[in-house]
């Protein structure tokens, strides 16, 4: 099998994946750009470029990008994936929350719910269920109606966010007073959150108060975190040989 490249277009981080099997990847990389500030077109035109001649060096002509809220709500960041040949897709958010579901569930056998906290939306998905919330990491919306007869035993947590409770903690687990003690820190201490770039400190709080939110309404005391999620969904879908052309989204 070639290798397979594949770009996820995030609303906090963009990242690339390239790779023959998700077991041994040939370059995973990532950068952080909100792609809600002023000069994100500029930013991201930069890592796009500079992630297609990493594409290129290895010869990779199978690619797909892809990408959620940002790239439809501002079409003009899709100029630099169309300037460089990327064929685009963008899936709407239940696609998204589902992508994540089946790339955790391929490592993760026993999980029942997933929770993929963006930095424009938050999904929650499941074997039979996925909704979208328009809530994030950098989209501070709290007043929404929330879905019923959501009831996970062992939910599990991908995105920013999580990755971050994760490095903070040192541990998988992500408990609800843990997100708890962390929010109390960082509004006791700011300088606490000086190890990470200017771009994550700025959506953090926000993503930890998303976080709160969906364990308190459905009373989850812990999560479980995988470094599994959209980014290798994408993946999945490029080696499986979608062209960019087809339901679930909208196709560029």
């Amino acid at each position: 099998m070639s290798a397979v490249a594949v770009l996820k277009i995030g609303s906090t981080t963009t990242s690339l994946l390239i790779a023959k099997n998700l077991s041994s990847p040939l370059a995973v990389e990532q950068h952080v750009i909100n792609l809600f500030d002023p000069d994100a077109e500029l930013q991201l035109d930069k890592t796009v470029g500079y992630f297609t001649q990493m594409v290129e060096r290895l010869s990779c002509h199978k690619r797909l990008a892809a990408g959620g809220q940002a790239l439809r709500q501002f079409p003009n960041l899709r100029n630099s994936l169309d300037s460089r040949g990327w064929p685009l897709w963008i899936p709407d958010g239940p696609w998204e929350g589902r992508l994540s579901w089946f790339a955790v569930k391929a490592q993760e056998p026993d999980m029942d719910w997933l929770i993929d906290i963006g930095g424009g939306s938050t999904e929650l998905a499941s074997a039979s269920r996925t909704v979208s919330l328009p809530i994030g990491a950098a989209a501070p919306n709290m007043n929404i109606d929330w879905p019923q007869d959501i009831h996970a035993e062992a939910p599990y947590a991908v995105g920013g966010t999580a990755h971050a409770i994760r490095i903070l903690t040192g541990d998988p687990i992500i408990t609800l007073d843990t997100v708890k003690r962390i929010q109390h820190e960082i509004t006791e201490h700011p300088k606490w959150l000086d190890s990470m770039d200017l771009v994550r400190r700025q959506v953090f709080p926000q993503g930890l108060a998303v976080v709160r939110a969906v364990m308190e309404h459905y009373q989850w005391q812990e999560l479980r975190y995988s470094s599994q999620g959209f980014l290798q969904g994408i993946w999945l879908t490029a080696s499986l040989g979608r062209d960019g052309v087809g339901a679930g989204g909208i196709d560029e």
